[in-house]
């Protein structure tokens, strides 16, 4: 049974719903053309493939593509990075706060805990940190509301989980940390844009205020409509699923993504909304009791029903069943409502990462640079 949810038809989610009609879908005809050729023989060990330059129309299980070509996508990166710094610098202006991260800026806390595989695990889950052999890791989870400015609880927003794993030894392709492995979520299957160049179009567009955006998502109907339809304001960061968006390695043979729930489906939490924190209020009333998710993985079955380059198309549990994989277990803790400086000078970025989890698709070869860009500005420390 899913946690009970009330449906909010009020602003934007009223637009979303009506944009929503004109998603993207392919017809028989695109399927018949896009029919994929059979997959290749890969070392799961192995360091993954780098992406290839699109050849034809006809893409291949667990293969990327760049947009254009390497040299065309670093010039792209790079100027998404001076963007990113230049969309912090005008919310620190127009917010009256310190330069804080370009997405995600708000805490709500970070919660202490573990990751603790399940036994029953699917053996072709049993890669990375899912591997056999040890069989806890320490985590910490960050809780956190979605754009660039601490803004109230209230507005509309996207939603983030991201948790730190620790004790992972291996190659890591960021030199700053060398005994972890990051995963980041958000409480939509798919973010604003089928890549990088629809994403940060509308962070430009959003940070001119929400009219701006609301005339961007109108715009992208197709690519747009499910990650805004759960912008609304949520009961409580515990009860919300959260989904990883873009693809990941599982091995190098294969690709995946990731997902939450809570353990409990039946948990239902309804706090006064009372305040502009009322999520970390309710957090921390949480942490008390502690707080149980379950990780899930949806293997990838079709290159064209389940993508790694429209980052826009929703995995459907229908063609990629959820596959439990491990528990974030989070203990009874207690966390300070005033303090979340620790928490805000934690870095996360899927790029913290070994190569049996290397992130996948030209939304996250994107996020290596301009999260690394946004976290240089602010100054923080890992």
């Amino acid at each position: 049974m899913e946690p009970k949810r009330r449906l909010r038809l009020v602003g934007p989610s009223l637009l979303a719903v009506v944009i929503g009609l004109a998603s993207c879908a392919h017809s028989s005809a695109d399927h018949a053309r896009l029919a994929a050729r059979p997959g290749k023989v890969v070392d799961p060990n192995a360091e993954p493939a780098e992406p290839e330059v699109p050849h034809d129309d006809t893409p291949a299980m667990n293969t990327e593509y760049f947009l254009g070509t390497a040299e065309s996508e670093a010039a792209q990166f790079a100027e998404f990075s001076r963007q990113i710094q230049e969309l912090q610098r005008k919310a620190a202006s127009e917010h009256s706060q310190p330069l804080q991260r370009g997405f995600h800026a708000k805490s709500h806390a970070c919660l202490d805990g573990e990751l603790r595989l399940d036994p029953r695990r699917d053996p072709r889950t049993r890669f990375g940190v899912l591997a056999e052999g040890q069989e806890t890791r320490r985590i910490v989870a960050r809780f956190s509301n979605g754009v660039g400015w601490k803004q109230a609880d209230g507005e509309l927003d996207a939603r983030g989980l991201a948790f730190k794993v620790f004790g992972v030894p291996g190659t890591k392709y960021m030199a700053d940390e060398q005994d972890t492995q990051d995963f980041l979520m958000t409480n939509s299957p798919t973010p604003v844009g089928r890549d990088a160049v629809e994403f940060m179009e509308f962070a430009r567009a959003n940070a001119k205020g929400r009219v701006a955006g609301l005339f961007f998502l109108a715009g992208h109907a197709s690519t747009a409509a499910k990650a805004l339809v759960r912008t609304n304001a949520v009961d409580s960061m515990v009860t919300e699923r959260y989904w990883s968006g873009g693809v990941h390695h599982l091995g190098a043979h294969q690709a995946v993504k990731f997902s939450t729930r809570p353990c409990d489906l039946r948990l239902v939490r309804e706090p006064a909304r009372d305040g502009d924190d009322y999520l970390r209020r309710d957090l921390a009333l949480a942490a008390k009791e502690g707080v149980c998710m379950t990780l899930y993985v949806q293997l990838q079955t079709d290159p064209v029903k389940t993508p790694i380059e429209n980052s826009s198309v929703v995995w459907e549990e229908t063609d990629s069943p959820i596959l439990p994989v491990a528990r974030i277990v989070m203990p009874p803790q207690d966390v300070p409502l005033a303090a979340t400086a620790a928490c805000d000078q934690l870095a996360f970025t899927p790029w913290h990462s070994i190569p049996a989890h290397k992130p996948m698709g030209h939304i996250n070869r994107a996020r290596r640079f301009v999260y690394a860009a946004s976290q240089s500005l602010r100054g923080s420390k890992p």
